[in-house]
């Protein structure tokens, strides 16, 4: 695991300021993996810059997408480092579209969601990122975007998500689909470690870190080591293990902060039973 001391994000912020176009008055900061505790030897350094309407990447872009462009920029201590630029209109946007999200978590009428599992990535990222320089604006970005509400974002959409998919088990099992009932049911599960993971504070939204994150513990680590594995083993008897799941999804969001869980969420919950 690197060492993000000061002459180590020193020697990153140097070698992304580099390869910014116009780097003038932007916020820079380090996210990912690395900073998350999740990275391996394989996983690279993530960095983003917001600058204004002009910056880009200085070389070949590698990525682009909505509102984002990123690129390859050189490594450090055996790690690629690779820089977004995130454009301020599309920064701007995804602040729109999150607002009407953690609007419709009070008004009971559903669940909004975001356009793409990268908008997730670029909230996380901006909530959880190591500024290397315009701290201030970097927390006044986490201000508007309203970051500070992802986790009770994660909350209302997860365990909506993991009903409906336990409701789609029961129904495929009905019919004799066991192959259909057992893919779902995984599906299910991710759902609610998502949703114990966000009642914990954590808003990485990232499938393939799913079972490193139940496995570094929490509040109740027994569940954490029930869910993982149920995540990485075969179940025998799916009913039994579809009716535990229920009843463990049903009585997490009864224990939840009422704050958290939105009108709309309850009513779903309660179709468990």
């Amino acid at each position: 695991m690197l060492n993000l001391s000061g002459p180590f994000l020193d020697s990153v912020a140097e070698l992304a300021l580099g390869a910014v176009a116009d780097p003038a008055d932007g916020v820079l900061f380090v996210a990912g993996s690395v900073v998350d505790g999740l990275a391996n030897r394989n996983s690279d350094l993530d960095v983003y810059f917001l600058g204004g309407d002009g910056a880009a990447v200085v070389g070949a872009d590698t990525t682009v997408r909505k509102g984002e462009k990123s690129g390859t920029i050189g490594e450090l201590d055996g790690r690629e480092v690779s820089l977004s630029i995130l454009e301020p209109a599309g920064v701007e946007e995804l602040t729109r579209s999150f607002q009407d999200c953690l609007a419709a978590l009070s008004d009971g009428g559903g669940i909004v969601q975001l356009e793409s599992q990268n908008d997730l990535k670029v909230l996380h990222r901006i909530r959880t990122g190591v500024p290397l320089r315009g701290a201030e604006r970097l927390e006044k970005l986490r201000a508007s975007t309203g970051t500070h509400r992802l986790a009770e974002y994660h909350v209302n959409v997860q365990a909506v998500a993991a009903v409906n998919r336990l409701t789609d088990v029961e129904g495929e099992l009905a019919e004799s689909n066991d192959a259909s009932a057992c893919w779902m049911f995984r599906e299910a599960v991710a759902h609610f470690a998502r949703l114990v993971l966000a009642l914990d504070g954590e808003t990485n939204p990232a499938p393939k870190w799913l079972v490193r994150l139940l496995e570094l513990g929490g509040p109740d680590p027994r569940l954490r080591s029930r869910l993982a594995q149920l995540l990485t083993e075969s179940e025998e008897d799916l009913p039994a293990a579809v009716a535990e799941v229920k009843g463990l999804l049903r009585s997490t969001v009864d224990l939840a902060p009422g704050t958290v869980v939105g009108p709309y969420t309850w009513r779903v919950i309660r179709k468990l039973g």
